[in-house]
């Protein structure tokens, strides 16, 4: 199957920005519960209240993890793809820190890493 090649490269570079996104959100919520805890120590706040919090919080940063979890399954789908198209060749870099950027109309970038 045919699979323009930059599309490929484009499609990696979302895919690393949004394994970044979750990675910060998850970071931003454990955060969140930190500071949820030191508030209510210095605060009166009855422990069901800040239960009702400390537990929302929680299942938010659950449904992250899942979802960060999904994009995993993902990258393994699109790897997949790739594998059975004319761009099976093509090393585009696995989630990480391979930065690559542009539209789908520039020209393909000199040096490349393996896709994992």
């Amino acid at each position: 199957m045919h699979i323009d090649g930059n599309a490929v490269r484009i499609v990696a570079q979302d895919t690393r920005s949004s394994f970044a996104s979750y990675d910060r959100a998850i970071l931003d919520a454990a955060r969140l519960s930190v500071t949820m805890l030191e508030a209510t120590a210095l605060s009166e706040v009855p422990a069901r209240e800040s239960q009702i919090a400390l537990r929302t919080i929680h299942e938010s940063t659950g449904h992250l993890i899942s979802a960060r979890g999904s994009m995993v399954k993902l990258v393994g789908h699109l790897n997949a793809v790739k594998r059975r198209s004319d761009q099976a060749p093509m090393n585009v870099g696995c989630p990480g820190e391979t930065p690559l950027s542009g539209s789908l109309q520039e020209a393909e970038p000199e040096a490349e890493t393996a896709f994992g």
